[in-house]
């Protein structure tokens, strides 16, 4: 049987539970060997919220430390120049063995707009997308799988989620009103957000 390795992406600034349910989600209903949190680099066309890469990096970090199938990569963080998906992929294969399988881990708004992203075709032949929808967003992603017709039967899954109307905005939004992020976000990242002062003046 081959190997199923969880690629999650994302600039997670902050991560927060939402992150990690789906990727537990994942893990479990798609027989995931590991899944492996990818933190995005710095990019010229997003904000950042003047929170740099390796400090998103550790955030993530100390918030899988506990759980033993979640791993963390600085594919992304180490690349220089413009940063593809498909390019991730590539390199990811290169180095896996050959009979290893990945699966891209994305919500619902990722797997919409897929149609637009460079390459697309050749990302979806090369690893899974694992949708992670709420009922009434199904039909947005389905625009999608007709899109690619039978590779994107094939390769687009959808994974239901718990309803958590959570997001890094919002919480972002709650540290700089000095409003509790308990239970939204892991301890440890909350300690570290306090400890570096990050989204704020003041706690």
């Amino acid at each position: 049987m081959a190997r199923r390795i969880g690629v999650f992406g994302g600039s997670f600034n902050p991560i927060h539970i939402g992150h990690l349910v789906i990727a537990e989600a994942a893990w479990q209903e798609f027989a995931l060997e590991h899944v492996l949190f990818i933190p995005t680099a710095d990019t010229p066309n997003k904000t950042m919220h003047h929170i740099d890469k390796y400090t998103r990096y550790r955030m993530v970090e100390l918030a899988i430390a506990d759980n033993p199938h979640f791993v963390i990569s600085l594919i992304e963080l180490e690349r220089k120049g413009p940063s593809y998906t498909v390019d991730t992929i590539r390199l990811l294969k290169e180095e896996a063995p050959a009979d290893t399988e990945f699966y891209f881990i994305a919500g619902t708004d990722a797997v919409a707009d897929l149609p637009t992203w460079k390459y697309n075709r050749e990302l979806l032949a090369s690893c899974h997308f694992i949708c992670a929808s709420r009922p009434g967003d199904v039909e947005k992603v389905r625009r999608s799988v007709r899109y690619f017709g039978a590779l994107g039967r094939q390769k687009i899954h959808f994974l239901r989620t718990p309803e958590l109307e959570i997001s890094s905005t919002i919480l972002r939004g709650l540290i700089r009103a000095d409003r509790s992020v308990r239970y939204l976000i892991p301890e440890p990242v909350i300690g570290y957000i306090r400890e570096k002062q990050l989204y704020k003046g003041a706690w």
